[in-house]
């Protein structure tokens, strides 16, 4: 994975750990039955029509943080890497037994990132409810989207922020139709 890539998945990871907080150091995430993989969401040939070129086989990530996220990264293949989709799965059952004790969920999880962006923009019509955090390698990019106990972020890296949120919708609503 190139650089530019593995700091958009280290970035989105980095601002989901420190909008959740931290749990303790003897909390483990929920087993991997609570959790769901991020690949299973969307598929390489849905990827390489979002980016309108082919892509590298998927890469998940279990994080292994207090939120249980999980992730599925697809880098465009060839010379252009910065091209890329990743989605990033939340969901209140993966999260830390201290994480919930406190309170938080995939729900509270949402409002909070949503809450430290700047200006994010409504999407209407996916899940129960869902926000764009803009396109690029920054923080809070992609659409987020709440749906049920399940917080899942897609982030578009192909052109420019209007086309990038177009086809966020299109994956976020194969994804939810896949989302158990």
């Amino acid at each position: 994975m190139s650089t530019p890539c593995k700091s958009a998945l280290s970035l989105s990871l980095l601002w989901l750990v420190l909008a959740a907080g931290c749990g303790g150091d003897q909390d483990k995430p929920a087993p991997a039955a609570a959790m769901a993989d991020p690949c299973a969401l969307v598929t390489t040939a849905e990827v390489e029509a979002t980016l309108g070129q082919a892509v590298q086989p998927p890469e998940t990530k279990q994080t292994h943080n207090p939120l249980g996220q999980a992730i599925c990264f697809y880098a465009a293949a060839g010379e252009d890497k910065v091209r890329f989709v990743q989605v990033s799965l939340v969901r209140t059952q993966g999260m830390t037994a201290a994480m919930r004790g406190q309170g938080y969920s995939a729900a509270r999880l949402f409002e909070d990132t949503k809450a430290l962006l700047q200006s994010p923009q409504e999407v209407p019509g996916l899940g129960q409810a869902a926000f764009f955090g803009g396109s690029g390698l920054r923080a809070g990019a992609g659409l987020h989207v709440l749906n049920a106990d399940a917080y899942l972020t897609i982030t578009v890296a192909g052109s420019d922020g209007q086309h990038d949120l177009d086809q966020a919708k299109t994956l976020a609503a194969k994804a939810l139709a896949r989302l158990k």
